[in-house]
């Protein structure tokens, strides 16, 4: 079975970004967000980026489908979680290219555009509908 990791791997590369993989989490605690890209500072100040997602949105089976992700229609969980990935990779991108704002920019709606199809910048699940 292929882990998170792998899958945001295989994402990172099919974008054609030449970034490391970063740890993707499950959190059981998120439940207003399926989706969080963060970047925590050990004690040396040394940044460790990672991707959350939420165990309560994505993980459920009883939505009505297609369910819209990103503006893109997703016929079944995983294709929920791809783009939830996709998303926070953008994310991760800006972030990993020293953007000063790794929100969603105009970049960012490019990016996302233009790699992934996305038509919008909302994940359209949880508390951020939109």
């Amino acid at each position: 079975m292929i882990t998170l990791r792998q899958r945001a791997a295989a994402i990172l590369r099919s974008a054609g970004w030449e970034l490391p993989p970063l740890p993707v989490t499950w959190s059981p605690r998120m439940i207003r967000c399926a989706g969080l890209f963060v970047v925590e500072h050990d004690l040396r100040g040394r940044a460790h980026p990672e991707i959350r997602l939420s165990i309560p949105l994505l993980r459920r089976r009883d939505w009505p489908w297609p369910q819209t992700v990103c503006g893109v229609n997703c016929r079944n969980p995983e294709q929920v979680q791809e783009r939830i990935l996709e998303h926070e990779l953008i994310h991760y991108k800006l972030w990993s290219d020293r953007e000063s704002d790794w929100g969603h920019t105009e970049r960012f709606r490019r990016l996302a555009l233009d790699q992934f199809g996305h038509q919008s910048v909302t994940h359209g699940i949880g508390a951020e509908e939109g």
